[in-house]
């Protein structure tokens, strides 16, 4: 009762700070939410930049974007599942991790190894788009973050594919490969991680590749472990019925800018990469490198427990999305 009682509280304190509902009036501007603070210079300037060519395209259609609920400041990421379902929200930028409950076959995403590119034309969209309109209420507009992995973070060296003995902060994307090599896994929100490894409550966490500086973690983490695994997902999903009061044309250019959003990020993706490892290792956390059959255990793992844990939440739909989504 009382997470309700939360996120009702902050949907009527979103919804209250709009005079007039966009969809009353002649002009459209859509409500955006994300869990990414707005100071994250890695992950958020991308949604900034989608948001201001939103802006421009729609200006002569009576379309824009404003942000209303970045990180924890206005709303729970774990709630905006629910506000994008219910239209307290109208479009979110939102990892599978935060709307799992709501959307159990999200976490495939996840274990993809095809590019988003490809599962537009692969029937990857065709399956899904029916799912999250029936089951969540929203029109599955697209996803990026392609090929920026998931990693480890620790303050004490692994020196194996066993996490024996560590107890690492993560969400639902870790649990299952966590517990696989032997670790613990300790739920906190991003913004608790710094006092919980500051405090000896975890050994380190579970993050991509990109984004450590915007909670300052660089300052008490000393390794990140290299493979890294899975990939990065951030859905972009439209409430359904403001998708469906749309124009043909305010929707086609969300479509259009979210296509331009995930192929710019292909183009720009390998140079960040290279610049975030330069950036962790100027400031003291160091590639910690599994190597040899060590890796190809960790690997293995990661893959065999990521898609035994999306197939338990969804046996209908698991065994097919991994069907399209995994290169063979």
């Amino acid at each position: 009762m009382q997470h309700r009682s939360s996120f009702f509280g902050t949907a009527i304190a979103v919804a209250g700070a709009i005079v007039v509902s966009p969809l009353q009036a002649k002009d459209v501007s859509l409500k955006a939410g994300t869990f990414l603070p707005s100071v994250d210079r890695s992950w958020y300037p991308t949604i900034k930049d989608w948001m201001a060519e939103v802006n421009k395209r729609g200006k002569a259609e009576g379309l824009s974007v404003r942000m209303v609920a970045a990180g924890f400041k206005a709303m729970n990421p774990f709630e905006m599942g629910n506000a994008v379902k219910s239209g307290v929200l109208d479009v979110v930028h939102l990892p599978g991790t935060f709307y799992n409950k709501v959307m159990p076959i999200a976490d495939a995403q996840k274990m993809s190894t095809v590019p988003v590119q490809e599962q537009r034309k692969n029937g990857t969209f065709d399956l899904l788009r029916p799912l999250y309109a029936k089951n969540m209420n929203v029109h599955y507009l697209g996803r990026w973050g392609d090929g920026v992995h998931f990693h480890f973070y620790l303050n004490k060296p692994m020196t194996s594919a066993s996490l024996k003995g560590f107890k690492i902060r993560g969400t639902s994307v870790y649990q299952s490969f966590i517990e696989s090599l032997g670790g613990t896994m300790v739920t906190t929100p991003p913004s608790q991680a710094y006092t919980a490894v500051e405090r000896g409550v975890v050994d380190g966490l579970g993050w991509p590749l990109w984004g450590i500086h915007a909670w300052g973690w660089q300052k008490i983490l000393k390794y990140r472990v290299e493979p890294g695994f899975f990939t990065a997902e951030i859905s972009v999903l439209v409430n359904l019925d403001t998708w469906k009061k749309l124009t043909p044309a305010q929707q086609k250019i969300l479509h259009e800018v979210q296509v331009r959003l995930e192929d710019n990020f292909v183009k720009s993706r390998a140079k960040k990469n290279a610049a975030e490892r330069a950036r962790q290792e100027k400031d003291g956390v160091k590639g910690l490198m599994l190597t040899g059959a060590e890796r190809e255990k960790f690997l293995k793992a990661a893959t065999d427990a990521g898609w035994a844990d999306v197939i338990k939440k969804d046996p209908v739909n698991g065994p097919k999305i991994r069907l399209l989504t995994e290169q063979k």
